[in-house]
């Protein structure tokens, strides 16, 4: 029984040893489903991911806890913003920049603006200020901001909210922090359903073992890492460098809307404002790392410094300098970034995750947005040169790809050549005034190529269609597409000659019924170059011809009656269909073209000529404002969370012991936070925050009937802001403009829709900080309106105004409580606002019902080809490519695959002017040309001769 035990045991072993190595072979065999793809970086970075969790991380070295500082790819430097397009992958990335660099604006401003020792101390911003400023961060970008936080540097704040004796009394540390909690177990959701709307306020500077500045504290990469460009306190570069100067200037006014003659003009210094080739930049990143004991996630992290005198209160001038006191730390989740996992290129630097996507040599990767960390963010166009199979429909997906097994990727997922291509031509060394008659019919003698001629075109057509039948049954191309063509009525009517200055364009050319307010349209509108001068240059519609200029080679009447010319045929523009309610519109091809020309040609020194209709363009025209500019929106509606978070907690004169912190609102921070808008982020160019009648108090107690401050960026200006109040008797009636009565009429009978955050603050137990202790009132909570209840403008000329450009204004109104019945009210509104010429249009196919000015005036040939949007081309006809169906292939020999929006356009404009141009030939070739071998064309070509023979006898 022993020994039949013992043989039993052994087999069992020998069994799972077997299954274990064909479970490991199983594992590296490359025939295994998912398994035939090697490991690469991403594998490497994955593994790394997983290791790090709550249980372990405290005892994992500072190494584990952070990524190769490569992880992060095409990062937002300051000095590159305004020369590179910035895509969507990078909205996020470029919004955590931006806000970082708004914080350090307003507290460099606000420090140094109010630096008297013994007057401006009560006007600095109290603790709950930093407190529910970092809430208002993090409530205003969902999914993009997860932690928000100001960490000074040892002994440099001066705390104003405690009771001190001695005004040169500082904290040890202070670090007011915001973080995102995940609050499906919170107490006080009871259907355990995550909001993202908690968020835990607590100071990182209290408490045993708070010395984030430190060299041993192992989780504090935004205070220094020499590797990613973070070293910006402790300051050790002296007074002078790395310290950008600013300028600032506020035209006030009294109680009762009187200007005040002398201008408030401030000077301070704050974050660096580097030159194209300098590399000290006010904002730097941290590499990808583990917030251990915080939110236990793997985030990334934007670092900005903030600057203030130091000494702050001193005798003694000459000891007192600008010092990098600070910074200011906003911080998103790392797997919510894109990252580029195309080869290394030009557009594309080299990365650690660079080169990681499959797409096969016939292939081109381009990257796609929405991703975040994950694979299969990229899609596979074929190179040039090579087109789709009939049966792929669109690029290759990189999802496909990624789940394909070794067998369906060997098998799929590459393009077939195209064999015969077209080059344009090019013609060079032509004569001005060459002339080429045409031949008449009698003319044309009765030679061999006559007889044969139209039997083998006929005969040689056959045979192409055949062969493209025979090779469409061996491989079926996808069923015709649902599309018609609408054809206009054919005229009769011959063209008529006329003058420019005969009848106005506008009531020749079709269109101009939603724009006809509007400037005419006039040739120079147009990019026709073309450097053949025998041709009129004009345009043409279905009954008229508008001759726009003189033919320069035809000088006298005499020689131009010398001159035979041809009756041109009337051929109509077709209206494509795709689908239901898409269709090429040529009334408002040209209503775009007009209202184009229109915006460029309104400027600040012809605006006062123009009427009230002309300086305001259709609200259609600003499609696509409210997700291309959705962070320039946020930021307003930072400011808004903000506003209404301390308007709705803020009680004036409290006090909890030594603790004081009832301080109101003041417009020095109100004029600094509309300061920080304009000045750190490139696309907004004022920002205003606008008070209802009586809801403003001062600090000194008094209540305005009208306070609004405004700031705005002068021309040309890069350091530099300006400001007004606007209830100035000149802007007085800023409570009429259409944006502020929409939203105060919006929310004056009910606010039950706004969002209800969550915040729960931990403050300081006494002023060194010793431990931490919830506050006084916990939790607390404040009532904001989201993003999308906000109000973008229709775009207008603001002639009367300060900026005298296109714009499109965001507006989000703010509330608190007033009143003796503490009621929870509508209190006024924030704006920001954005060039209308920084706007993307689309011109491609849309629905009926799509509320866009530009749809369905794209010009590509929609039965070969479909529209898809160019981004970052800004407010410009052609911001858009034709790219081929699925079925048909790109001609020509050059090294793209698609007919680029803006080559469209000026191809279309030519053949409207009567030029020479390219239009007709600008479309997609069914696939089938690239089959034919050269056996067929050896097929063909003795058929033509056995014709030629057969007519020759």
């Amino acid at each position: 029984m022993n020994l039949s035990l013992v043989l039993f045991t052994c087999l069992i072993l020998f069994i799972e040893r077997q299954c274990l190595v064909t479970a490991q072979n199983n594992g590296d065999d490359s025939s295994s489903p998912f398994r035939w793809f090697k490991p690469d970086n991403f594998d490497i970075i994955s593994r790394k991911m997983d290791q790090a969790n709550p249980n372990n991380c405290e005892t994992m070295s500072e190494a584990d806890l952070r990524l190769p500082p490569t992880s992060l790819s095409q990062i937002p430097q300051y000095n590159e913003i305004p020369m590179r397009q910035w895509f969507t992958n990078r909205s996020k990335l470029l919004h955590l920049h931006n806000l970082a660099l708004n914080r350090a604006f307003f507290y460099s401003y606000i420090l140094q603006r109010l630096d008297h020792p013994t007057r401006d101390p009560q006007y600095l911003p109290s603790l709950m200020y930093y407190y529910l400023s970092s809430s208002a961060d993090i409530s205003s970008g969902p999914n993009v901001i997860n932690i928000s936080g100001v960490f000074m540097d040892t002994n440099t704040t001066y705390a104003n909210w405690y009771e001190l004796k001695d005004i040169n009394k500082t904290l040890p540390l202070f670090a007011p922090l915001a973080r995102r909690l995940d609050n499906w177990n919170d107490e006080m959701n009871f259907l355990r359903i995550p909001t993202n709307a908690t968020i835990e306020i607590t100071d990182l500077g209290a408490g045993p073992n708070n010395n984030y500045t430190a060299s041993w504290y192992k989780n504090n990469p935004y205070i220094r890492d020499r590797e990613m460009g973070i070293d910006f306190i402790p300051d050790r570069r002296g007074t002078a460098p790395s310290k950008n100067q600013y300028t600032t200037k506020i035209q006030l006014a009294t109680i009762s809307g009187d200007p005040i003659e002398k201008l408030e003009n401030t000077k301070f210094y704050g974050p660096n404002a580097p030159g194209v080739k300098e590399t000290f930049l006010p904002v730097r990143f941290t590499r990808p790392y583990y917030d251990c004991g915080g939110t236990n996630r793997w985030i990334v992290s934007s670092v900005a410094a903030l600057t203030d005198f130091m000494p702050r209160y001193s005798n003694i001038t000459r000891l007192r300098g600008p010092r990098m006191i600070g910074v200011v730390v906003q911080s998103m989740d790392f797997y919510r970034i894109d990252f580029n996992p195309c080869p290394p290129g030009l557009g594309n630097p080299n990365h650690y995750l660079a080169g990681i996507a499959r797409c096969k040599p016939t292939t081109l990767c381009v990257p796609l947005p929405g991703f975040g960390f994950k694979r299969g963010g990229y899609q596979c166009v074929c190179q040039p040169g090579h087109r789709l199979p009939y049966e792929q429909n669109g690029p290759f997906r990189g999802v496909d790809i990624e789940a394909a097994t070794e067998e369906e990727y060997r098998n799929n997922f590459d393009c077939i050549p195209v064999g015969w291509r077209e080059v344009i031509p090019e013609e060079t060394g032509m004569k001005n005034n060459l002339e080429r008659f045409r031949r008449s019919i009698g003319e044309q003698t009765s030679t061999l190529w006559n007889r044969f001629k139209d039997p083998s075109v006929h005969l040689l057509n056959m045979i192409l269609t055949t062969f493209g039948s025979f090779k469409q049954n061996i491989f079926p191309t996808p069923p015709k597409l649902d599309e018609s063509l609408l054809i206009n009525e054919i005229s009769d009517k011959p063209f008529k000659t006329t003058n420019l200055d005969d009848q106005p364009l506008d009531r020749l050319v079709p269109g101009y019924r939603s724009v006809s307010h509007l400037l005419p349209l006039e040739q120079n509108d147009f990019n026709l170059t073309y450097t053949e001068d025998v041709y009129e240059d004009g345009f043409f519609d279905n009954d008229t011809y508008i001759l726009i200029n003189k033919p320069s080679n035809i000088d006298s009447k005499d020689q131009s009656n010398n001159i035979k010319k041809r009756v041109r045929r009337n051929v109509d523009t077709p209206f494509y269909t795709v689908g239901v309610g898409t269709v090429f519109d040529a009334d408002r091809y040209f209503e775009v073209q007009r209202l184009i020309a229109h915006v460029r040609k309104v400027t600040s020194q012809n605006c006062h000529l123009m009427t009230a209709d002309q300086l305001i363009l259709p609200g259609e025209v600003s499609y696509g404002v409210e997700k291309q500019f959705e962070m320039v929106g946020r930021t307003a509606l930072r400011l808004s969370h903000f506003l209404s978070a301390y308007y709705q907690n803020n009680v004036v004169g409290e006090l909890y012991g030594s603790l004081k912190t009832g301080f109101p609102i003041n417009r020095f921070q109100l004029f600094g936070e509309v300061f920080a808008n304009v000045l750190s982020n490139f696309d907004i160019v004022s920002s205003g925050i606008f008070f209802d009648y009586q809801m403003f108090t001062d600090h000194d107690g008094t209540t305005w009937d009208l306070f609004a401050p405004y700031a705005y960026k002068p021309l040309l200006a890069t350091q530099a802001a300006e400001a007004i109040d606007m209830s100035i008797n000149a802007y007085r009636d800023y409570t009429e403009k259409p944006w502020f009565r929409t939203l105060k009429s919006r929310w004056a009978s009910s606010r039950q829709s706004l969002e209800r955050i969550t915040a729960k603050p931990y403050i300081r137990s006494d002023v060194n900080g010793s431990q931490l202790q919830r506050y006084f009132t916990f939790p607390i909570y404040y009532r904001v309106p989201h993003y999308e209840e906000g109000y973008w403008t229709q775009p207008y000329f603001d002639c009367d105004g300060l900026v005298k450009d296109w714009l499109i204004t965001y507006a989000t109104p703010f509330f608190g409580v007033v009143g003796e019945e503490k009621a929870l009210r509508f209190m006024g509104v924030v704006t920001a606002s954005v060039k209308l010429t920084s706007l993307d249009i689309n011109q491609c196919p849309q629905s009926f019902y799509t509320p866009n000015f530009f749809k369905n005036t794209a010009r590509c040939d929609f039965r070969s080809t479909y529209c898809k949007l160019i981004p970052r081309h800004y407010f410009s006809s052609g911001s858009y490519k034709c790219e081929c169906r699925q079925g048909f292939e790109y001609p020509l020999n050059d090294r793209t695959w698609y007919f680029h929006g803006e080559m469209m356009e000026r191809e279309y404009q030519l053949m409207l002017a009567g030029k020479p141009n390219r239009y007709e030939l600008l479309r997609c070739r069914q696939g089938v040309a690239s089959g034919l071998s050269s056996s067929s064309v050896v097929i063909l070509i003795l058929v033509n001769f056995i014709v030629i023979y057969l007519h020759s006898l």
